[in-house]
């Protein structure tokens, strides 16, 4: 179904811990991609940067052209986990993220801002939102709505709630959030959603109670009541980010199982038919420093996938794979 075509380094850099990437095709020039990643001084940082690149050769050569810093010491926050996004209704491209007031999230308090921009990354304009809770999706519209997932720590233990909020498309105004899962038994996370023509969504969820869990999906035709949470297949994995590619679903993801860079993907409607695919490998210790995947299609049957991996180097650093749907 997939081939590997390429890997290779975009960012590395021994001092720095760079991660959380994300990756999006322009919608105003197909060559012209977009990587957003966070730079920070350890995986809890207490300084942190948003670095924008722009590739305008189908993500051949890459370029910096934004950094957007913060730090504990002087902003009282830092920044968490990006996400790119466009916003049809004010024609902006954007950068979503998620900010805390310190280094022990457990304990931190969260904000989402929105680094909008009107001329295709050219220049931005901070926004922030009244979105509570952490680890942003990417925007989805769905029906005559935006909808925007992210999770909420419940209490010191860690516990989590995975929740989606929404605005009417012509607003954007992110007052409203409804529940999607709650288990309490399961820690329900980082949701990624996914809309299907309109007549319902379908969202693939973490569940943080343990390292190798499964990847579990829900659907709603509203948005707002969601079904009850089921395991997707044998699919082990966190940090699940998923896009439709006509009949299928196609969702990058940190494999937990083998401990690598993997893909699952499904037809639409046939989950448990899904099958996975390997791109890269990790080493055991750094379970928590690699994946947390972006996924954008760059031509007809071609995927860029941008992750971030450490193997035996001393800080992480920033790749891209190439896939090929055959």
């Amino acid at each position: 179904m997939f081939t590997l075509l390429e890997t290779k380094v975009v960012v590395k850099k021994e001092k720095e811990y760079c991660s959380f990437p994300d990756i999006i095709q322009s919608k105003k020039n197909p060559n012209k991609l977009f990587l957003v990643y966070r730079e920070g001084t350890a995986h809890h940082p207490d300084k942190s940067s948003l670095v924008l690149l722009i590739s305008m050769n189908e993500g051949k050569t890459w370029e910096e052209t934004h950094r957007f810093p913060l730090s504990l010491k002087k902003d009282k926050m830092v920044w968490n986990c990006p996400r790119l996004s466009y916003i049809d209704s004010d024609d902006s491209f954007n950068i979503i993220c998620d900010t805390k007031d310190g280094r022990i999230e457990k304990l931190a308090n969260f904000k989402t801002f929105f680094l909008k921009s009107f001329n295709d990354g050219e220049k931005f304009y901070l926004f922030k939102t009244p979105l509570i809770g952490m680890v942003p999706d990417k925007i989805v519209p769905f029906k005559d709505k935006l909808f925007l997932g992210n999770h909420k720590i419940k209490s010191t233990k860690n516990d989590l709630v995975q929740l989606v909020n929404w605005t009417r498309g012509d607003e954007e105004v992110w007052y409203d959030c409804n529940l999607v899962a709650n288990h309490p038994d399961r820690q329900y996370c980082e949701g990624s959603f996914v809309n299907i023509d309109d007549e319902y969504m379908i969202a693939y969820l973490r569940d943080n109670q343990w390292h190798f869990k499964s990847v579990y999906y829900t659907k709603s035709t509203d948005g707002i009541n969601w079904s009850e949470p089921k395991p997707l297949g044998s699919i082990m994995g966190q940090r699940v980010t998923a896009i439709r590619d006509k009949d299928l679903i196609i969702g990058a993801y940190r494999n937990t199982s083998d401990i690598k860079v993997s893909l699952f993907y499904h037809p639409i409607g046939k989950e448990n038919d899904v099958k996975s695919f390997d791109i890269d490998s990790e080493i055991r210790d750094n379970l928590y420093h690699f994946g947390y995947t972006g996924i954008t299609k760059i031509s007809k049957n071609t995927f860029a996938v941008a992750y971030y991996i450490q193997n035996k180097e001393n800080n992480p650093f920033i790749k891209i794979a190439f896939v090929k749907r055959n």
